[in-house]
């Protein structure tokens, strides 16, 4: 078995999704704990997160949920897990997840799905730790992203490992080989002020990078959340972002983020173009409990 022993895995909180996914987080629950290992998540029990930590439990793993008390999040905690920790904000629940991990599995979800990995990628490329990634590619979810992120010049394939399905993340992680070890940095670097302090001024990604997409999928996920009302633009010239949109309508047809999460930013094949239509953006407001999360699952034995 992998030396790995507690897994923190990111993956998506709707609660209307197909079966497969949901199949899949119930599997991966089951992995974590018949393999004696330890689970950390997000800590709600909406969509793929509840099925996953109480696949989890009723495998006899220890659970650790780690949710933040100034977001709606908190509003759904599972109840029975081993531990809850309840941190302030978006910020810290990332930096505790993934200081708790040994490595990292993200399945299938959304903008805050992304958002977590996007930083756990970027770090990784500054040295700022040596932990693996898995990403599950259930029914080939994440291959638009995937095709978007590796010819990036900043991507460090160090960190990005890519499995087609739950049974191969333990295989995965048994073969991968580390990079340098590094000592724990004293601060990791994010956006959630930068893009949340009270401006109006748009943000703009016209550059791919892993930095910038990690910077607008934050932007994108805090802004679905009401944290800011900030216009959000894609200078899409040449089809630079064709790979990370197409991921974007992925992630909106599976519906692990909303219909109304696709008007949360504008794309534009110039400047120009791209100025009037952040100038024409809108206020979105999102009812995450029943357009996202939807109902309390019942809680049933795997």
């Amino acid at each position: 078995m992998t030396d790995k022993k507690t897994l923190t895995v990111y993956l998506g909180s709707s609660g209307h999704t197909k079966p497969v996914f949901r199949e899949t987080a119930k599997k991966m629950g089951t992995i974590i704990g018949e393999g004696d290992m330890k689970l950390v998540y997000g800590g709600m029990d909406a969509g793929l997160m509840g099925i996953v930590a109480q696949a989890a439990l009723d495998a006899g793993a220890n659970v650790t949920g780690i949710i933040p008390r100034r977001l709606k999040d908190s509003e759904r905690m599972l109840d029975g897990i081993t531990e809850t920790i309840i941190v302030d904000d978006l910020w810290d629940r990332k930096k505790r997840m993934f200081a708790l991990a040994d490595a990292v599995i993200t399945l299938p979800g959304g903008y805050g799905t992304l958002d977590e990995t996007s930083e756990v990628l970027y770090w990784g490329k500054l040295g700022l730790h040596n932990k693996p990634l898995v990403l599950v590619n259930t029914e080939n979810y994440w291959d638009d992203l995937i095709g978007f992120l590796k010819p990036l010049p900043d991507f460090d394939e160090r960190f990005l490992i890519v499995v087609d399905s739950v049974d191969d993340v333990i295989p995965a992680l048994e073969s991968w080989s580390a990079p340098p070890s590094v000592e724990e940095p004293d601060h990791y670097p994010h956006f959630e002020d930068e893009i949340t302090r009270d401006t109006n001024e748009p943000i703009i990604m016209d550059k791919p990078s892993v930095e910038n997409t990690y910077y607008v999928i934050c932007a994108l996920g805090l802004k679905q959340l009401g944290r800011h009302s900030r216009p959000i633009g894609f200078l899409n010239t040449d089809g630079q972002f064709d790979g990370l949109l197409a991921w974007i309508k992925r992630a909106a047809e599976e519906t692990f983020i909303t219909p109304k999460c696709l008007e949360l930013f504008s794309v534009a094949d110039n400047a120009d173009d791209l100025r009037d239509a952040l100038k024409g953006q809108s206020h979105v407001a999102i009812d995450l409990h029943n357009m996202k999360w939807g109902p309390r699952e019942t809680k049933t034995k795997a």
